[in-house]
């Protein structure tokens, strides 16, 4: 089966929004664009998505970086089985991983903690929690790639993002998007990222 027919498939499902399927993946293509140049075109690597839904960017950026291990996290039970029969129709599951589970939780097991180079985030969560969840997976220097509203750059401009270690970089605009690129400089404050729920009822700022 080809990448664009399981996309057609998560829309079905809801899985994935109304806009054509080429739209998704021209947005897809502006991650690896961006990725490609923080990374200088590392023919290997570690990348974790966040709230992986219905397939995008996480599946085409599988397709693309042919040997980099990929983990994509999703909370929900049916569209965490939808993304593993995705991956086996790809023939993805060698280097890729599916975990159904809260991306706080994943992000404290030693396995990833420390461990990525590359986290990407498409319509996840806003900025403070995006931001709290990331930092923990990350080794320093490494990146969070964020799909950004259109004219939104001062989404990230807190003093409290500190804490988390990262700092943001640049906001690329090309004509797949606007992504927001942040640095972890620093390890982040060990109370990040706190439990499940709380992220969302009380955020950073």
């Amino acid at each position: 089966m080809e990448l664009e027919e399981i996309l057609i498939q998560a829309q079905k499902l809801k899985f994935l929004g109304k806009p054509p399927v080429q739209e998704h993946i021209l947005n897809a293509k502006g991650f690896i664009e961006t990725i490609k140049k923080l990374n200088n075109n590392e023919p290997e690597g570690k990348l974790v998505d966040l709230g992986s839904g219905g397939g995008v960017p996480s599946l085409i950026l599988i397709d693309w970086f042919k040997n980099w291990d990929v983990v994509l996290i999703e909370r929900k039970e049916k569209r965490a089985e939808f993304l593993s029969w995705a991956i086996k129709q790809l023939n993805f599951t060698k280097r890729t991983q599916i975990i159904c589970d809260e991306v706080e939780n994943v992000a404290r097991n030693p396995v990833f903690e420390g461990k990525v180079d590359v986290v990407t985030a498409r319509s996840f969560a806003p900025p403070p929690i995006t931001a709290e969840c990331a930092c923990r997976f990350l080794k320093i220097s490494g990146y969070l790639v964020v799909s950004e509203p259109p004219g939104k750059s001062d989404r990230w401009d807190n003093e409290i993002l500190e804490e988390t270690g990262l700092i943001p970089l640049e906001t690329n605009e090309n004509k797949y998007g606007t992504f927001q690129t942040l640095q972890l400089q620093r390890k982040p404050s060990d109370r990040f990222p706190r439990r499940p729920g709380i992220t969302r009822k009380r955020p950073l700022w």
